[in-house]
C-alpha cells in the first residue's frame, strides 16, 4: 500500500488553469498551435514540464543513493501530441538526461534506469479515478479558474 505523501489540486475552466486555488498561480492555457509557439499554456507544455521536473527529482535521489553528485544534472522533456487516424489523441514524451557526476557508462545508466523507475510520471498508464460526486460540487463553479478575471 502506498502512503500519501502530497496532493496538489488543479482547476482548469475557459481559458486558464489554478493551481491548489491559489490566484498567484493561475495561468492562461490554450490549444497548441500548429508550429508550436502559441503563448499560451497547453496539457503538453504542462506535461513535459511536469515530466522533467519529476524525473529531475528522481535522478537526483537516485545518483545520491549510488553516490554520484547530481548537482549539475539536468533533464529536459519533449512532449508530443499526435492525431491517431480513428480520431483519437496520444501523447508520447522523449527526455534528455546529462549526469555529469556518472564517471562511467555504467553508473549512468544504473542512475537513470533507477530514476526511470522512480519517477511515477514514467511508464504505463497513470491510474485515473474520477470521483462523481467532485464533479458535482463544480455544477455551480462560475468564471474562469483565474478569479482576477470574473
Amino acid at each position: 500500500m502506498a502512503q500519501d505523501i502530497h496532493t496538489a489540486q488543479a482547476t482548469s475552466s475557459r481559458g486558464s488553469v489554478r493551481v491548489d486555488g491559489r490566484g498567484d498561480l493561475a495561468f492562461p492555457v490554450g490549444a497548441p498551435s500548429g508550429d508550436g509557439t502559441a503563448d499560451a499554456l497547453n496539457p503538453e507544455r504542462l506535461y513535459a514540464a511536469a515530466l522533467a521536473t519529476c524525473l529531475h527529482q528522481a535522478l537526483t535521489i537516485a545518483a545520491t543513493s549510488l553516490d554520484v553528485e547530481p548537482a549539475e544534472s539536468v533533464v529536459t522533456a519533449e512532449a508530443t501530441l499526435s492525431h491517431r487516424d480513428d480520431g483519437s489523441y496520444q501523447l508520447r514524451a522523449d527526455v534528455g538526461i546529462y549526469l555529469p557526476g556518472a564517471a562511467t557508462d555504467e553508473l549512468y545508466d544504473a542512475v537513470t534506469r533507477d530514476a526511470l523507475r522512480r519517477c511515477p510520471l514514467v511508464g504505463t498508464e497513470v491510474p485515473v479515478t474520477f470521483d462523481h460526486e467532485r464533479g458535482l460540487a463544480l455544477q455551480n463553479h462560475r468564471g474562469p479558474a483565474d478569479p482576477g478575471q470574473n
